[in-house]
């Protein structure tokens, strides 16, 4: 393969890589096997799996900035690629540590050739600082190609959760081929962001002790947020597929060979969008049922006992639910306060008191506000949840910089922001300030991809975390009123967070 040069950066880009092969859409993949870089046929972005039209733009949507966003063909069977960026004059026996991105989108969009997920300046940084890594960051198929599933589907040989499945090849296919491209298989980090980190997490469990990495980072996501769905939701979900492809007639093989022929397009096309594809409780790959009482007791994470966690989220991460929850803002106040006062009559009032809901407040308000408590639900309780019982080294971090573009949540530390400041790929459009913090961001990631201790570690230190915060930062969250004390944490445990959780599964399926 032609490897790329990116301009102005002293490092080198192996893009499209493919990793595994399918038969067909549904099928397991199959991990390709290269003796050489040079047997690698590609020096341009691969196909990305198939997802809606118009993603990548959606995200820009959420993170409120765009970035030039070129051509995105996508595949069913082709898209299982995978980009390597190496730092100049790296030689196959330097043996550098090396990260794997899982990027998120819900399990429904996404592709490591979106602009935003460039590793180029990542990389370079490392080397700025002395510090070098490799980067790869991977594709897996999405929607209902990754996680539609049913016993009908298994019975005739289809798996449950290949979008999993396939993130666990390609972390297979760098453990044997890294060392080509000059990187170390016993130093490799697994990252991921939103649907990504709850994929990371999910990593650890399927590998076991034969795990081909030796440390995760957790951006904005713990299966705790996002829970695997019980078989027989997915088998629900399977049946709404067949009747809407109008399958219902024909016998189990005869539906199963029907959806095989259609194409990919006609497939998204004809399904309406929501339909909950994402991981499946499955006895090959994820085995436990996930609650906050599960993970509080620890007992679901021996397997987890030497593996390093670099965990953290940010300040409003449910802005994210701005694109998810469309059409859910009107008539919210009312409906999260029925829910509330019927789950939870004796905390209800003081719930809402305390996140400031109000009768009589405008529909915008009412849904920020909410939205506080979500990230709250989802995002913040979930961090510290994992963090607190985690039986090996963690450190934890909350990246509370305002989000400094024009848009609904201006002023608030957003969903994705992270990816913005870790990658670099946004600093021309960042103040001095902010550039400072992500920086000082990327730079603590880029100190644990190398085993290093990017600052107290939370177990060591009684419950420390890393706040990235800039002076003209903490002066506008101190001008909103967001000072540094936190609601959630003893109303929380008052309520319970799996109730809480409940409460607001409720609320969006209202």
């Amino acid at each position: 393969m032609s490897p790329v040069g990116s301009p102005a950066l002293n490092v080198t880009q192996h893009l499209g890589v493919q990793y595994a092969k399918l038969k067909n859409a549904f099928a397991d993949a199959e991990i390709i096997n290269y003796e050489s870089i040079a047997a690698m046929k590609s020096g341009k972005h691969g196909p990305s799996a198939v997802h809606p039209p118009k993603c990548c733009e959606k995200e820009f949507n959420i993170i409120q900035q765009s970035l030039p966003v070129p051509e995105f063909p996508q595949s069913a069977t082709d898209c299982l690629n995978l980009n390597v960026t190496v730092p100049g004059q790296v030689g196959k026996t330097s043996a550098l540590p090396v990260f794997v991105f899982i990027h998120g989108g819900g399990f429904a969009l996404g592709s490591n050739a979106w602009p935003q997920y460039d590793l180029a300046r990542i990389v370079q940084l490392s080397s700025d600082l002395n510090m070098p890594i490799i980067g790869v960051n991977i594709n897996y198929r999405l929607g209902p190609f990754g996680f539609m599933t049913s016993e009908e589907f298994r019975s005739h040989g289809y798996s449950a959760n290949n979008g999993l499945r396939d993130q666990k090849t390609a972390l297979q296919w760098v453990q044997k081929h890294i060392a080509l491209f000059g990187g170390d298989p016993g130093r490799v980090t697994c990252i991921g962001e939103s649907a990504g980190a709850v994929s990371c997490m999910h990593l650890v469990e399927m590998f076991g002790p034969e795990r081909p990495f030796q440390q995760v980072m957790s951006m904005a996501g713990t299966p705790a947020m996002l829970r695997p769905l019980p078989a027989f939701v997915a088998d629900s979900i399977y049946g709404t597929v067949v009747g809407i492809l109008g399958l219902g007639h024909l016998s189990g093989k005869e539906r199963v060979d029907a959806i095989l022929k259609l194409s990919a397009a006609e497939i998204l096309e004809k399904l309406p969008p929501g339909l909950p594809f994402m991981p499946v409780l499955d006895p090959t790959t994820l085995k436990n049922e996930v609650s906050f009482a599960q993970v509080l007791s620890g007992n679901g994470l021996s397997h987890c006992k030497d593996v390093a966690l670099l965990i953290g989220n940010l300040d409003m991460d449910a802005s994210v639910f701005d694109t998810l929850l469309v059409g859910k803002k009107q008539g919210a106040l009312e409906r999260f306060k029925a829910i509330a006062m019927e789950a939870i009559p004796d905390h209800a009032s003081k719930l809402l008191a305390a996140y400031k809901i109000e009768d009589g407040m405008s529909e915008d308000a009412a849904w920020r506000s909410l939205m506080h408590l979500s990230s709250d639900i989802n995002f913040q309780a979930p961090t510290e949840a994992y963090a607190s019982v985690w039986p090996s080294t963690v450190y934890k971090y909350k990246l509370r910089e305002p989000n400094p573009w024009d848009g609904p949540w201006k002023g608030y530390s957003t969903h994705v922001l992270d990816v913005a400041f870790l990658f670099q790929n946004y600093n021309e459009r960042l103040a001095a300030p902010q550039v400072d913090v992500a920086v000082q961001y990327a730079t603590d990631v880029i100190s644990f991809i190398n085993f290093k201790a990017p600052f107290p570690s939370y177990d060591k230190e009684k419950a420390y975390t890393k706040e990235y915060l800039s002076d003209h930062g903490k002066e506008q969250l101190v001008a909103r009123g967001a000072g540094d004390g936190e609601i959630w944490p003893e109303m929380f445990a008052q309520i319970g967070l799996d109730t809480l959780s409940e409460i607001w599964g409720k609320f969006v399926t209202s």
